[in-house]
């Protein structure tokens, strides 16, 4: 399916809007309303990202199996926007909100190491007295730890790759429903009592792998595997164990909403994906805005309103 036709761009804004939403309430230090659980909406915006990035990138790597290629792209998908960040934040926005003078702030150890997420292995998310009157001070992007479980994913799809684990569906199927199993049933946090987002988030990246694996098939028969699946997801639902049931409908419910075609999609889709800009800038841009408690509480929407605009230019720019 040609990129410009399916819905995935818009899948991920809406993911990327809801990051900005939840991290808001974090961010300011305030309680999100009683009816509404921010950390499972934040929660699922981010399934969203590895799920649909799990189905896009192993369909790049069965559309052309080489591994410096398929490094290449994942390389360029994550690097200029990492380097984007980065220079961002020490350079334009951590000068402006620090309470050191420029210079003691750009020789910081501290603000040495940022330079680091340019290595995409580990996030380092905070920058010397930034921020400081905030409720979380000298945080400066905090979404930035996922972007090495990303890595993470894509380098182990790498790795299986080489090894020509792909060269046979049935066995490529094999280790990702392993890997899935292995998850639930020793990570998974209806067991646990606690999320393990490095082994949770690439269980999705599994699944939408998976499907994809399987492409044609699901294309041919999405609606139909997807409701069926609904009544399995609220089974669990109903005994207690959400994360499970989250994991059994919402890929295969995301990758069939994403193959959904419209004119608005092909729009959306021609000005490039500006979600992984969004997301990467988003919590410095909210924080930006951000004077004071009392300021944020009268306009909770501040971040929300001036940070999209510069996200959008940003990613479609690189």
């Amino acid at each position: 399916m040609p990129h410009r036709s399916n819905s995935f761009d818009i899948l991920r804004i809406c993911a990327a809007l809801a990051v900005i939403f939840c991290h808001h309430y974090y961010i300011s230090g305030r309680e999100g309303p009683a009816w509404m659980n921010v950390g499972m909406i934040g929660g699922v915006a981010v399934m969203t990202f590895f799920t649909i990035s799990g189905y896009l990138v192993t369909t790049s790597w069965l559309r052309e199996p080489h591994v410096v290629k398929f490094c290449a792209k994942r390389l360029l998908r994550l690097w200029p926007g990492m380097m984007a960040a980065v220079v961002l934040n020490i350079y334009v926005f951590g000068v402006a909100f620090t309470d050191l003078p420029a210079r003691s702030f750009l020789t910081h150890g501290q603000t040495l190491e940022y330079f680091k997420n340019l290595l995409l292995y580990r996030a380092y998310v905070n920058l010397p007295e930034v921020f400081s009157s905030n409720p979380l001070s000298n945080l400066m992007n905090g979404p930035l730890w996922t972007i090495p479980i990303e890595t993470m994913c894509y380098a182990a799809l790498a790795v299986a790759g080489l090894v020509g684990v792909f060269r046979y569906r049935w066995l490529a199927s094999l280790v990702l429903v392993a890997y899935i199993l292995l998850f639930i049933a020793r990570y998974n946090a209806d067991f646990t009592g606690t999320m393990m987002h490095w082994w949770e988030y690439p269980a999705y990246f599994a699944c939408g792998a998976l499907i994809a694996l399987h492409r044609d098939r699901f294309l041919a028969h999405g609606a139909a595997i997807t409701f069926g699946l609904i009544p399995v997801a609220l089974f669990f639902w109903l005994t207690g164990l959400q994360h499970t049931s989250g994991l059994v409908v919402l890929p295969a419910l995301l990758i069939f909403l994403g193959s959904c075609s419209s004119s608005f999609s092909g729009g959306v889709s021609r000005l490039g994906d500006p979600s992984y800009g969004s997301t990467s800038q988003a919590a410095r841009s909210r924080r930006q805005c951000l004077p004071s408690r009392r300021a944020w509480t009268s306009m909770p929407a501040w971040g929300c309103r001036c940070c999209c605009p510069c996200c959008w230019a940003m990613r479609c720019g690189i």
